[in-house]
Formats: structure tokens, sequence, C-alpha cells
């Protein structure tokens, strides 16, 4: 086994190990100590201090001493060793890392390479308000602030995540001016031209409930409120929130401005909560297609007020956070079907999916005049309901909701059942690896037999390819990719 001594820390003595590279991402994945880099081959192991090294970097010798105007005017000489007083840029102490220092300057080798110049004012707060990982910020140490909005700022070690910031220097590179086109043109008071549709839309107050009225941006009924109708022959319908929605918008889920479409295969799978639907989607660059959020995701902006929990939510940013922290509603981890994002209470441990927080909080059942609201399955654990829809037992457990009425009557209803196993998905077409699919109404007086689990198809739609008729986008996709 070749062994090596550091040029720049004598007293490292490294090993030469081989192992196996997998695709696998959890699975021999090792990250250089010195350039942060993972390691997709042989690697330089230290057992003592239990470092682990690339073959570049475990015989490149570290300068003595380095010039780092961007943070202090003296010439800064290098320490091999631990000091543990806190770096002068990111304010951590971090093990092993060597360091830079003159009296009591000190900036740890992987700060000073490749952070970009920042200022905070003396007349500042010591503490001011955080917007990535929500701990306090001290203006003893470096932070990142934004020019134009008031109390955002960062912690340098944050900027560092590349799923927030590419890590090229900006500084004098003037900022691009950002364009804001318009979603609609607007003809007249309460008439529009939305960029999505060729007729014009004229904004109606609601009325009586119409389960047949769907907005055609999100699929969900007009409930309340004002909405925008096509003035001609169709039944295009837009809530008035959906029809502003911006056409370019910046989400916290992703580093790079968004862009509003209609999907352009006919369904897509939102990035946030795993869930098909046929609505508008917000787009990620060329190159970046395979990120989509659907509208109700979207919406989704810190902090957001879940209707569910006292306190505001955050984009939940730790590895336990996202992937071992279960949510509240569904029960489920990350790495399972349909709870991928979550947001996160940094007042307690609540912890929901991005699938739950979006579900409608209030609903309606064409039966009942009043709103349904959701509630949590154990909420009700004292009660013995029935769901109105399929005559069958709610049961209450930790696990899902339902929705209820509790103010007026006892109506209660599965979430299943009341918005449908495919809620966003709408009547029209699309294709499937080639094979075309028809969404259709289920309103037949015999209701069509389902070719995947051989019963009648209850729901209010029903897919449809060639003679073969299903009663959900799952159950589908499961029949033909078998095939």
């Amino acid at each position: 086994m070749h062994k090596i001594q550091h040029p720049s820390y004598h007293f490292l003595s490294l090993k030469l190990h081989h192992f196996y590279s997998s695709d696998d991402e959890s699975v021999n994945k090792w990250h250089c100590f010195c350039c942060q880099e993972t390691i997709f081959q042989n690697i330089y192991y230290c057992p003592t201090n239990k470092l682990i090294m690339d073959q570049i970097c475990a015989m490149k010798p570290i300068p003595i001493f380095i010039d780092h105007l961007k943070r202090h005017l003296h010439p800064l000489t290098f320490f091999p060793k631990q000091i543990f007083l806190p770096c002068d840029v990111c304010g951590l102490i971090k093990e092993h890392f060597p360091t830079y220092s003159i009296k009591i300057v000190y900036i740890t080798l992987m700060s000073s390479e490749s952070l970009v110049t920042t200022t905070v004012s003396p007349s500042d707060p010591l503490f001011h308000s955080f917007r990535v990982c929500r701990r306090k910020v001290d203006n003893n140490y470096g932070v990142y602030s934004c020019n134009k909005c008031d109390g955002y700022f960062v912690h340098t070690k944050c900027t560092l995540r590349k799923d927030l910031c590419d890590g090229k220097e900006l500084k004098g590179i003037p900022q691009e001016p950002e364009i804001v086109v318009e979603p609609f043109e607007r003809i007249s008071d309460g008439m529009i031209l939305h960029f999505t549709h060729d007729h014009h839309l004229k904004l109606e107050i609601y009325g009586a409930y119409d389960e047949g009225k769907l907005c055609q941006a999100c699929s969900l009924p007009i409930y309340e409120r004002s909405y925008y109708s096509c003035m001609g022959q169709c039944d295009f319908i837009l809530h008035e929130a959906c029809a502003n929605a911006p056409r370019k918008k910046h989400h916290a889920l992703h580093a790079r401005p968004l862009t509003l479409k209609v999907g352009n295969i006919g369904y897509f799978f939102c990035s946030a909560c795993e869930r098909q639907s046929c609505d508008f989607v917000y787009e990620g660059c060329k190159e970046e297609q395979s990120f989509e959020l659907d509208l109700r995701c979207a919406s989704v902006s810190e902090p957001f007020q879940y209707e569910g929990h006292e306190h505001p939510l955050f984009l939940a940013l730790t590895l336990e956070e996202k992937n071992s922290a279960i949510c509240q509603i569904c029960q489920k981890e990350g790495d399972e079907y349909k709870c991928w994002r979550k947001l996160a209470c940094i007042k307690c441990h609540y912890i929901i999916c991005f699938g739950c927080a979006t579900l409608p909080y209030k609903a309606r059942y064409r039966h009942d005049k009043h709103f349904l609201t959701f509630q949590k399955m154990e909420e009700r654990n004292d009660k013995q309901d029935w769901c109105v829809i399929c005559k069958s037992k709610i049961v209450y457990s930790k696990k899902g909701g339902f929705y209820s009425c509790d103010d007026y009557c006892s109506t209660t209803v599965h979430v299943d059942c009341l918005l449908e196993k495919d809620p966003y998905m709408k009547l029209g077409q699309f294709n499937y690896w080639g094979r075309d699919v028809l969404i259709l109404h289920n309103k037949t007086m015999s209701r069509p037999l389902c070719n995947g689990e051989e019963h009648r198809c209850d729901d209010k739609v029903v897919y449809k390819q060639g003679n073969m008729t299903f009663c959900s986008f799952l159950l589908f996709r499961f029949i033909l990719e078998g095939e």
C-alpha cells in the first residue's frame, strides 16, 4: 500500500486506498478534506486524524504566505495545525481545518478561496434576521446582504451551498435589470387577454358553487372570490390569483428563475410534491427542464402560513428534515412517494410535506352548502364518523386526514373521495411514450370496467387508451409499463 507525507502537513501520514466507485449516491462517496469535492477514485487516508484527500490535494503544497486583500491588508501566514479561534469570514471553528493568520485575523483555507466581498454596516444591530438556515447572523463576521431588500442576510457558509449559489464571482459585474413580462394584457376594466388563451377573459364574481367549473391553471374548483371566464365559445376559466401568476418567478426550491408555461406534453410531475398534473407549470431553464413546479407548490413562499399550524413554516434545509423527518399529516419520510420536499417550523418540531401543505384547506361537497375543513385524523379520535361518499367508516389514526363540517352539520368525507384520486388531471389528451391517452368524463349511466382492477370506475374522470379504460393515472402507468 502506497504511503506518503503531505508536503505542507508533515505530521500527516497518508496511505493510498483503492475502492470501487458506484453510481449510487449512498455508496462510496468520499469528500476531500482540502477541496471538499467528491472523490470518485482512489483516496489518501490518515487514520490518526481521520482525514481523506484526493490524489491531487495529497501531493499539492499549500502556500506559506498569501495576500488576501479582499479580507485583510497584510500578508497572511499559513498554520498547518488547528487554531481554535473563529474564522473572521464565516465565524466558525472547523475541526482539522488549517488557518491563515496574522495577529487576530483568521481566515480558514476553504473560505479564503471562494467568497466574494461583502460588508456589514457598523450601525446594524449585532444580530440580523436570517433567510436561509434561520440562525442568527453576527455582524462581527462576514455576511451577505441584498442591495435591494431590507433585512435579507445570508451566512457566508450558506452561500457555498450548490443549490443556492453557482459559485461565480460577481464583483464588478453589473446586475442585469429584471424584465417583468405581465401574464396578461388588460383590454378594459374587468377584461383581459391572458397569454395562455386566444379569447378575452371577463372578471366574474363568485356566485353559486358549480363543481363543473374548474380553473385551467390549477384544476381546482371555483369555490369563492373572483375568477376570469372566457367570453368566447369555450369553458376556459382562471382563478383571479392564477391569472395573476407571474410569467417569471424566483422560488426557494430552485437557484434560478422559473418560467410559467402550459404543459407541453399534456402532463408533468411536480418536483416538490411528485403529484401528476395537467395544469400550468413553472419550469427551469432548457438545461434544467427536469425541474417543474405546479402552481400550488410554486405559490409557497417563506414564511408560509399553513392554516393547520399556529407558527409560520420555512423550507426544510437540513438532511434530517429533508430525508428522515416524518410529515405530520401523511406520516411519510422524504424518500417515499409524494413526500419529497418539506416545510418545517423553527419554533416546534412540526414538519409537513409540500403535498399535504398544498391540499385545499377548505373544500366543497356538491350536496352540502357549507365549506368542509381539512382535519388531521387524530384530531377526531373520540368520534365515529362515516364518509358520506363511499359510505365506509373513517378510521382515525396518526396517518392522513379528512374533510369535515363541524360548524353547521356533521358531514365527513375522505380526502380521496372528495378530491378524487387524481385531482390535478383535467379533461383532455396527452401522449404517453407514443400512446395517445384520453382523459374523459365518467358520467355515463353504466360506469366502465377498469382494465387494471376489474371493478367499476367510480371517479369523475377515466383514462382511455385504445380499447382499455383505467380509473387512475397510477394504475394506468403500472399496467402499460408492465406490458
